[in-house]
């Protein structure tokens, strides 16, 4: 009863009108403060974004404080937007999926891990509301990590002060976001933002925030002054201090042609998985606010950075990813808030101390309202001065001196590479196991096309069909945190995105798909030569008509989720991956990156069922389906937990997981053919040193072991494998490759070549050697030559002869040494432990034999239904 009285006064507050802006109670500086809340609301999920609006068009008002009521235990974190409208007219909404704001938007506060009060400067505030501004509606928006406890209601938000005095100068906010992908096991990765600065009015920034999630472990900000030619650092941050609005010690000019930028450093050494920046506390962000005030009258109040600093990354100094000194008080508050007003003033540095009660920028300004006439001049430095002391901690508002030769090449030398590979602790040899490799490339093949290739497939006359992402790529601003394609202006791709290829010498038949896909994902060719392709950036799944010589266009057969709107409900998708067909036409869907779940359909495209979760840890990222027609099976390449899973095709119960060592973090993509399923993971790392990507053949139909490879020789290797397709029987692998741009076709050569293990510098390589010259492995050496075979047991039975007489020797030797040959009359019983050396008089014989695995791997759940198997062999 419970359950329904919650879930209609969740109803009842969704239908409720948006709410005006309160009227608000005076305060003690001649304004008004305005108390905005959440109205009451039960987050239903774990990271629950949500929404609710203010109507503040009547009036023109400035901002001139932030105080939040809550705490960070509840919300993960909480921004005030301003928009000129917004997406619904609800008291609150979803906004992980319907956004924040309709038409312009800005952020105008934010707040996490119980960050303290905030008070503008004099003279300075966030304008809203009115003629002048675009702002009309204030939206307070919660990230909620975790639903709330049975029974309670969330009414956190933030108090503002306002005035209706007009302001010399507006205040805004000039985000500055940055994008990477961290591997797991690396102690620093950097995220990178640059921007070439363009305002219709000088900017002044005085303040700054960073925001990162657990990995998070220093932000820093630099400022490339046009006419100076210099590099200034103008914030240092940690991101698991609370994330409030540090001033900075005076107060930085941007004016159009500067260069501002924005590096975030992670620390994944404790992480077994890659991370991916997105919305969820399990993702990551990179996030720099820089607040700061401009011309009332001629000024902008938000602007935002997303570029990713590829040409410039000599701009970042040597010293950019060194953290500040821990901080435990800081650190206490950022997970527990304030405990002790008396001594809320914390030191951070020499010249920085803030007090967690209350942030005030009232010395900005010195002792007048105009900052121009009080901005200190910055003490120069010379450029030997700063090559002695470069790994000194440099504190906001210093100097790097100008760009020379000298300088350029140190910083291109450290900072090339992003990723920053240093091994934290001793390498630790790791030998896995050796496999052939039977796969050589195909000569008459030309691999390389001109833009990315998300997928590939063979259709029944063995034609090659690639979808690929033309002129577009998917990089790391191409979402935005709702999912959505971050430029809404965006029209579908105008290039074919589909090609139909020769199989022999890879020449063009046909093409199509113009105008009719945003971002290209997934591709599968039913039994009737139709396409069946995802869209990610649509969020949708079509078929297609065939592809063939004299197509002249496709037509859509069928047409799933709602265009461009990410969802997980009914006829919803968040960036499917990958579609599977059965011969009576019923198709599955891996609804990927967002939802991590399989959808069965009928083959009019009605919903039959949905599963999410197959052992005790649910899907991390579905990204290739296949289907094992011999048993029933459809299997599943979880990407992000580097392994397979197969469900049964008529329920979705689990029947079997496959998790090498070899795969490593990641799986991109599975394919079956006659008994063997074919996989490719993703390149990782291992004691600092990246490991490259390679295939993997492994019977399910026998063993369930990995019996050979492929893409692991110097003229096969992969790159980052993203699909797979394979021609009749195996014979021949094409895989699709997003970095380099190409589509590899590999092909099966008589005489097998082992690829074996090398160990350099500490991690396992692979080199190729010629069965010769290698010991093979019987237990994952299936197809051993007959004549061999016979040839070792001769040699065997040979050797074995000596041995046997030595046994036979040393045992007398034993029983006469103990009396046994003596005509003494003995009672004690033939022990053959005894004669071995064995002295437990108890036990006496061979140990008992161990039953328990050592490790825990491959156990079922007691409690689990299904007939699972799991691989998960320990490899010494």
């Amino acid at each position: 009863m419970s359950k329904i009285l919650i879930l209609v006064v969740v109803f009842c507050a969704c239908n409720a009108q948006i709410r005006e802006l309160p009227k608000g109670e005076p305060n003690t500086v001649g304004g008004k403060n305005v108390k905005l809340r959440m109205p009451g609301i039960i987050p239903q999920k774990n990271d629950d974004y949500l929404c609710s609006a203010f109507d503040a068009s009547d009036e023109q008002l400035y901002i001139t404080q932030y105080k939040i009521e809550g705490t960070a235990d509840r919300a993960h974190h909480m921004l005030l937007y301003g928009c000129s409208d917004v997406p619904s007219k609800d008291i609150y909404w979803d906004c992980g999926h319907h956004g924040v704001c309709s038409g312009s938007s800005s952020i105008m506060f934010a707040w996490a891990k119980n960050a303290p009060p905030t008070s503008l400067p004099p003279s300075v505030g966030f304008r809203f509301g009115g003629q002048e501004s675009s702002v009309k509606y204030l939206v307070l928006q919660i990230h909620y990590a975790h639903p709330l406890p049975p029974g309670e209601k969330d009414y956190s938000g933030m108090d503002i002060d306002v005035t209706s005095e007009e302001q010399k100068y507006i205040a805004g906010i000039f985000l500055l976001i940055g994008g990477a992908i961290i591997p797991p096991f690396m102690p620093k990765v950097h995220a990178d933002a640059c921007c070439k600065v363009n305002v219709p009015a000088p900017i002044h920034l005085f303040a700054y925030r960073t925001h990162a999630h657990a990995l998070g472990r220093v932000i820093t900000g630099y400022k490339l002054g046009k006419m100076s030619g210099q590099v200034e650092e103008i914030a240092r941050g940690n991101p698991q201090w609370p994330q409030a609005f540090y001033g900075m010690p005076r107060v930085f000019d941007l004016e159009s042609g500067d260069i501002i930028a924005a590096r975030c450093t992670y620390n994944s050494t404790n992480k077994n998985t890659t991370t991916y920046m997105g919305s969820t506390a399990g993702d990551e962000m990179c996030n720099l606010y820089l607040m700061y005030y401009t011309d009332a009258k001629s000024g902008t109040a938000y602007q935002i950075c997303t570029d990713q600093c590829n040409q410039r990354p000599s701009l970042f100094p040597i010293d950019s990813d060194e953290p500040l000194p821990p901080n435990p008080l800081l650190e206490e508050h950022a997970l527990h808030g304030s405990r002790d007003k008396e001594n809320a003033n914390i030191v951070i540095s020499d010249k920085m101390s803030i007090n967690l009660e209350q942030l005030e920028y009232n010395n900005v300004f010195g002792s007048t309202d105009d900052p121009h006439k009080s901005i200190p001049e910055p003490e120069k430095k010379g450029q030997i001065d700063y090559m002695l002391n470069h790994v000194v901690h440099r504190k906001p508002g210093s100097l790097v001196p100008p760009q020379d030769e000298i300088y350029n090449k140190q910083v291109e030398d450290i900072t090339q590479n992003h990723l920053e590979m240093k091994a934290t602790s001793k390498p630790e040899t790791i030998q896995l196991k050796t496999y052939p490799d039977k796969y050589v490339a195909d000569p008459k093949w030309l691999s390389t096309i001109q833009s990315q290739p998300s997928a590939v497939a063979i259709d029944s006359k063995g034609n090659v069909v690639i979808f690929h992402r033309a002129n577009r790529a998917w990089g790391f601003n191409t979402f935005g945190f709702d999912n959505r394609l971050a430029d809404s202006s965006i029209g579908p791709i105008e290039d074919a995105t589909l090609i139909l290829f020769d199989p022999n010498d890879s020449q063009v038949i046909n093409k199509g798909g113009q105008k009719m896909f945003y971002l290209p994902h997934g591709l599968t060719i039913d039994q009737e030569d139709c396409l069946w392709v995802t869209d990610v950036g649509a969020h949708q799944v079509f078929k297609l008509t065939p592809l063939r010589k004299g197509t002249d266009s496709l037509q859509i057969l069928l047409e799933l989720g709602k265009k461009l709107e990410p969802g997980s409900g009914e006829g919803e998708f968040c960036k499917p991956t990958s579609v599977a067909v059965l011969a009576s036409g019923e198709f599955f869907v891996a609804d990927g990156y967002c939802n991590s779940r399989i959808i069965k359909y009928t083959k009019a495209g009605m919903k039959i069922s949905e599963w999410k979760a197959g052992t005790t840890s649910p899907m991390n990222v579905p990204h290739s389906l296949t289907l094992v027609p011999e048993r029933d099976m459809i299997c599943v390449a979880d990407r992000e937990n580097g392994r397979i899973q197969c469900f049964s095709i008529t329920d979705g119960r689990l029947q079997m997981v496959l998790k090498f060592p070899e795969f490593r973090t990641s799986l991109y993509a599975v394919a079956y053919k006659d008994g063997n399923l074919y996989a490719v993971n993703g390149p990782s790392s291992s004691n600092g040193k990246t490991v490259p990507a390679q295939g993997f053949v492994i019977d399910v139909k026998g063993s369930g072991e990995i019996v050979s490879l492929f893409g692991s020789k110097v003229d096969t290797h992969l790159g980052t494998p993203h699909a797979l397709a394979l021609g009749a029987n195996g014979s021949s692998i094409y895989i699709a490759d997003i970095s380099p741009f190409r589509v590899l076709k590999l092909i099966k050569q008589e005489k097998d070549v082992t690829s074996s293990p090398t160990i350099i510098n500490g991690e396992t390589m692979l080199a190729d050697r010629t069965p010769s010259s290698t010991s093979f492995s019987s237990e994952h050496m299936i197809d051993l030559d007959v004549s061999s075979f016979s040839t070792s047991v001769i040699i065997i039975s040979i050797l074995a002869v000596p041995l046997l007489i030595l046994i036979i020797v040393f045992a007398i030797i034993r029983l006469r040494q103990r009396g046994c040959c003596a005509e003494t009359k003995r009672t004690a019983k033939l022990d053959l432990g005894s004669l071995l050396g064995h002295r437990d008089p108890i036990r006496g014989g061979f140990e008992k034999l161990a039953m328990e695995d050592s490790d825990g791997e491959g156990e079922m759940d007691s409690d689990s239904e299904a007939d699972v198997v799991e691989f998960t062999k320990a490899r010494a």
